[in-house]
């Protein structure tokens, strides 16, 4: 057996656990990864990777995206210039997303009426919209193999960890902390608080000899020509049928959707064609990916709670009584950064550096996205016998 034993092992490799990898080896800590594909083997690369600011009148949430997106974007220039396209993006209102709500709110837009956008471009068809300057599109894979540079990386499924005097064993790979980044995947601890539910999410990349000058969101998005020449089209926005259906290999290898393949990306190329006309439109390649939420739409970071023996410890939580968030049972040197949705690229960099921070130098991690939240609002709603 080799003798290293890592500082940290994270379980995934998507956005969240890569961007993990990142801050903590920037810190000068020992990384190794781990997933069951590839680098941004599995949702995180069949991302659009489209960075959007989030309007609407003010509240925790969207101010929680808007000021991930800033960190987020000046983080990706900083490290692959050349993996990022930040032209902005056009924001045209259809039912979810009103006139209203797009010009009631803090981040500064212009409107653009169907003729100005003829003028830009004949194009596009006759819509309006709102243009933020502040967007951007990625390249995923780019950017995660580019986070994860001078980690060690390993192929496996992992399915059991063994602690055993302060190390964690993953077969032959040790580590002294864990960061679970596992997406949808069944998670490899019990934390019934956490409740994460599949979004099905699709991507198109295409060619075509339209140019296309900024970001297009609509209910679906269009990006703007990559540095490929390519133009992504994608869309999360489909639930799986069951909230409880367990992920076990990615979408592409997925009997669940090669049904339904063709019939979703027309559907998709449809919505295009409704914003603008792309000439000579060559479809290159599909990519499927579900992406992992929680109702509160927040993503969630930071020490693993024990659920059962914090309130086997604990009873009267479930009556009220608030005890300090150190009070609880923890699973030892075991963290999370899950539930990051369709902007696993906004959120990704700005909660591995919180989740980092938090774990280096004991930083508080905002209540909105810590996993103590989700325990306390569970275990206050548990009426079973423990």
């Amino acid at each position: 057996m080799d003798s290293k034993v890592y500082d940290f092992l994270i379980i995934g490799a998507g956005s969240a656990g890569c961007a993990s990898a990142y801050f903590l080896q920037k810190s000068g800590k020992s990384v190794a990864i781990v997933d069951r594909e590839a680098i941004a083997g599995g949702a995180s690369g069949a991302a659009g990777a489209f960075l959007s600011p989030l309007p609407g009148k003010k509240n925790s949430y969207n101010s929680f995206v808007n000021e991930a997106l800033n960190f987020s974007i000046d983080f990706y220039e900083k490290l692959s210039p050349d993996s990022i396209n930040k032209k902005g993006v056009l924001r045209v209102p259809y039912d979810n997303f009103s006139k209203e709500k797009l010009e009631n709110n803090d981040i500064e837009y212009e409107y653009f009426d169907y003729n100005k956008l003829k003028d830009i471009s004949k194009n596009f068809k006759e819509i309006d919209g709102y243009f933020y300057k502040n967007a951007a599109v990625i390249e995923p894979l780019s950017i995660c193999n580019k986070m994860v540079h001078g980690c060690d990386f390993y192929k496996k499924n992992v399915d059991k960890l063994v602690f055993n005097d302060g190390i964690y064993f993953v077969e032959d790979i040790r580590a002294k902390n864990i960061i679970l980044a596992q997406g949808v995947s069944k998670s490899l601890v019990k934390h019934p608080y956490m409740e994460i539910s599949p979004i099905f999410g699709l991507r198109v990349d295409v060619k075509t000899t339209t140019e296309v000058p900024f970001n297009i969101h609509k209910s679906i998005s269009i990006s703007t020509n990559k540095h490929d020449d390519t133009v992504a089209i994608g869309a999360t926005h489909e639930r799986h049928d069951s909230s409880q259906l367990e992920c076990t290999t990615t979408c592409d290898k997925c009997i669940f959707y090669v049904d339904h393949e063709k019939e979703q990306v027309n559907l998709l190329l449809d919505k295009a064609k409704e914003l603008i006309d792309l000439e000579n439109l060559e479809v290159l390649k599909t990519y499927k990916g579900a992406r992992a939420t929680i109702k509160s739409y927040f993503p969630v970071i930071g020490k693993i709670v024990d659920y059962e023996s914090s309130l086997k410890k604990h009873p009267s939580i479930k009556n009220g009584t608030k005890i300090s968030q150190e009070m609880l049972e923890y699973y030892p040197n075991m963290y999370t950064i899950n539930a990051l949705g369709s902007r696993g690229f906004v959120f990704g960099p700005y909660l591995a550096k919180i989740l980092s921070q938090n774990i280096l130098y004991g930083s508080v991690i905002p209540k909105d996205i810590s996993t103590q939240k989700l325990f306390f609002k569970a275990a206050r709603k548990d009426k079973s016998q423990l």
